[in-house]
């Protein structure tokens, strides 16, 4: 069973005339940016995660992957919505020509939205069912990272 982040529909509460502007399907966008989310989860969140340590830098040992079933998908929809506006959706829809069009401004938007929730979603901890019992315990979303300095 896999999860789903984001469908159209939570593309159209933040863009309700997304539909309007000639792509007439969003389902491969939406798959790339759950991916996204999935990769950012893997490379920043965790490593910290799997070794129960609070720096970014340490490496993960062997070839262990978290199972993208056990995540609370409702706590990554919003990311997963930004990332595809900002980085799948609106460059198809950008002229990038010298003068920026309202589709890169709503790029660019959506692109800083999408770094600030990821890191909102840190902070505050992943919600992931390690024991895979269908519930999230407090320990299974304490936050891995507390602003510490990295090196």
């Amino acid at each position: 069973m896999a999860i789903t982040l984001a469908t159209i529909s939570d593309i159209e509460s933040y863009e309700p005339d997304i539909t309007n502007f000639g792509i007439p399907d969003f389902d491969g966008e939406l798959v790339k940016a759950q991916q996204d989310v999935f990769r950012d989860l893997r490379i920043q969140w965790y490593p910290t995660y799997r070794h129960g340590q609070y720096d970014i830098s340490v490496l993960t040992s062997g070839t262990i992957e978290p199972d993208e079933d056990l995540y609370t998908a409702s706590q990554l929809t919003r990311a997963a919505c930004y990332n595809a506006l900002g980085f799948h959706i609106y460059p198809k829809l950008a002229k990038f020509e010298p003068d920026e069009d309202l589709f890169e401004r709503k790029m660019k938007f959506y692109r800083e939205e999408y770094e600030r929730e990821f890191s909102l979603i840190l902070r505050d901890g992943v919600e992931y069912d390690a024991d895979s019992s269908g519930t999230v315990s407090e320990s299974e979303k304490e936050a891995t990272y507390f602003l510490r300095l990295k090196r």
